[in-house]
Protein backbone atom coordinates (compact mmCIF):
# COMPACT_ATOMS: atom_id res chain seq x y z
CA UNK A 1 0.00 0.00 0.00
CA UNK A 2 1.04 3.56 -1.14
CA UNK A 3 2.05 5.76 1.85
CA UNK A 4 1.32 9.21 1.22
CA UNK A 5 1.72 12.14 3.16
CA UNK A 6 -1.47 14.08 4.25
CA UNK A 7 -0.23 16.90 2.64
CA UNK A 8 0.08 15.60 -0.82
CA UNK A 9 -3.66 14.22 -0.60
CA UNK A 10 -5.02 17.49 -0.29
CA UNK A 11 -3.38 19.49 -2.48
CA UNK A 12 -4.15 17.17 -5.28
CA UNK A 13 -7.90 16.56 -4.35
CA UNK A 14 -8.01 20.60 -4.32
CA UNK A 15 -5.99 20.41 -7.75
CA UNK A 16 -8.90 17.72 -9.43
CA UNK A 17 -11.42 20.31 -8.21
CA UNK A 18 -10.42 23.02 -9.71
CA UNK A 19 -10.45 21.00 -13.01
CA UNK A 20 -13.85 20.01 -12.37
CA UNK A 21 -14.97 23.56 -11.75
CA UNK A 22 -12.88 24.98 -14.95
CA UNK A 23 -14.99 22.92 -16.89
CA UNK A 24 -18.57 22.88 -15.92
CA UNK A 25 -17.78 26.53 -16.79
CA UNK A 26 -16.93 26.42 -20.14
CA UNK A 27 -20.16 25.40 -21.13
CA UNK A 28 -22.32 26.85 -18.86
CA UNK A 29 -24.14 29.52 -21.66
CA UNK A 30 -25.91 26.58 -23.77
CA UNK A 31 -26.49 24.67 -20.67
CA UNK A 32 -29.06 27.51 -19.50
CA UNK A 33 -30.58 27.78 -22.72
CA UNK A 34 -31.52 24.40 -22.43
CA UNK A 35 -32.82 25.00 -18.81
CA UNK A 36 -35.16 27.39 -19.33
CA UNK A 37 -36.89 25.51 -22.40
CA UNK A 38 -36.64 22.08 -20.68
CA UNK A 39 -38.31 23.98 -17.63
CA UNK A 40 -41.02 25.17 -20.12
CA UNK A 41 -41.74 21.88 -21.11
CA UNK A 42 -41.78 20.03 -17.80
CA UNK A 43 -44.33 23.15 -16.63
CA UNK A 44 -46.38 21.75 -19.28
CA UNK A 45 -45.57 17.89 -18.59
CA UNK A 46 -46.25 18.87 -14.44
CA UNK A 47 -49.44 20.39 -15.21
CA UNK A 48 -50.52 17.31 -17.15
CA UNK A 49 -48.90 14.83 -14.72
CA UNK A 50 -50.72 16.36 -11.68
CA UNK A 51 -54.42 16.42 -13.34
CA UNK A 52 -53.59 12.58 -14.35
CA UNK A 53 -53.19 12.30 -10.74
CA UNK A 54 -56.10 13.82 -9.14
CA UNK A 55 -58.13 12.00 -11.90
CA UNK A 56 -56.85 8.79 -10.57
CA UNK A 57 -56.95 10.25 -7.22
CA UNK A 58 -60.63 11.00 -7.92
CA UNK A 59 -60.93 7.21 -9.20
CA UNK A 60 -59.45 5.77 -6.13
CA UNK A 61 -61.65 7.74 -3.89
CA UNK A 62 -64.80 6.73 -5.85
CA UNK A 63 -63.43 2.76 -5.28
CA UNK A 64 -63.20 2.68 -8.92
CA UNK A 65 -59.35 2.63 -9.65
CA UNK A 66 -59.14 -1.14 -10.90
CA UNK A 67 -55.06 -1.13 -9.81
CA UNK A 68 -56.60 -0.52 -6.06
CA UNK A 69 -59.73 -2.49 -5.91
CA UNK A 70 -57.60 -5.66 -6.41
CA UNK A 71 -54.85 -5.44 -3.80
CA UNK A 72 -57.59 -3.86 -1.26
CA UNK A 73 -59.86 -7.69 -2.19
CA UNK A 74 -56.69 -9.40 -1.19
CA UNK A 75 -55.95 -7.27 2.09
CA UNK A 76 -59.72 -7.69 3.26
CA UNK A 77 -59.48 -11.20 2.71
CA UNK A 78 -56.38 -11.75 4.51
CA UNK A 79 -58.49 -9.03 7.29
CA UNK A 80 -61.10 -11.55 8.15
CA UNK A 81 -58.85 -14.50 7.39
CA UNK A 82 -56.79 -13.15 10.51
CA UNK A 83 -59.95 -12.40 12.49
CA UNK A 84 -61.19 -15.93 12.21
CA UNK A 85 -57.97 -16.99 13.17
CA UNK A 86 -57.39 -14.73 15.72
CA UNK A 87 -60.84 -15.67 17.15
CA UNK A 88 -60.23 -19.63 16.95
CA UNK A 89 -57.14 -18.67 18.85
CA UNK A 90 -58.73 -16.95 21.69
CA UNK A 91 -61.23 -19.69 22.21
CA UNK A 92 -57.97 -22.42 22.39
CA UNK A 93 -56.68 -20.15 25.25
CA UNK A 94 -59.26 -19.75 27.00
CA UNK A 95 -60.16 -23.33 26.92
CA UNK A 96 -56.92 -23.89 28.09
CA UNK A 97 -56.67 -21.97 30.53
CA UNK A 98 -59.76 -22.84 32.01
CA UNK A 99 -58.40 -26.39 31.67
CA UNK A 100 -55.19 -25.45 33.93
CA UNK A 101 -57.57 -24.10 36.66
CA UNK A 102 -59.98 -27.13 36.72
CA UNK A 103 -56.76 -29.32 36.80
CA UNK A 104 -55.00 -26.94 39.80
CA UNK A 105 -58.77 -27.22 41.61
CA UNK A 106 -58.74 -31.54 41.33
CA UNK A 107 -54.78 -31.68 42.66
CA UNK A 108 -56.06 -29.21 45.13
CA UNK A 109 -58.42 -31.93 46.17
CA UNK A 110 -56.50 -34.61 45.93
CA UNK A 111 -53.80 -32.87 48.21
CA UNK A 112 -56.12 -32.66 50.79
CA UNK A 113 -58.04 -35.76 50.43
CA UNK A 114 -54.93 -38.29 51.14
CA UNK A 115 -53.80 -37.06 54.47
CA UNK A 116 -57.91 -36.82 55.13
CA UNK A 117 -58.05 -40.11 54.07
CA UNK A 118 -54.91 -41.61 55.89
CA UNK A 119 -55.64 -39.93 59.15
CA UNK A 120 -59.18 -41.43 59.05
CA UNK A 121 -57.78 -44.83 58.52
CA UNK A 122 -55.74 -44.38 61.36
CA UNK A 123 -58.06 -43.00 63.64
CA UNK A 124 -61.18 -45.86 62.82
CA UNK A 125 -60.69 -49.01 63.58
CA UNK A 126 -60.62 -51.97 61.07
CA UNK A 127 -63.56 -54.37 60.14
CA UNK A 128 -61.52 -56.69 62.40
CA UNK A 129 -61.42 -55.11 65.14
CA UNK A 130 -64.88 -54.50 64.97
CA UNK A 131 -66.58 -57.99 64.81
CA UNK A 132 -63.69 -59.57 67.39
Amino acid sequence: MPVHSRGDKKETNHHDEMEVDYAENEGSSSEDEDTESSSVSEDGDSSERLSQVDAKLQEVIAGKAPEYLEPLATLQENMQIRTKVAGIYRELCLESVKNKYECEIQASRQHCEVPLLSHCNRISPSPSELGA
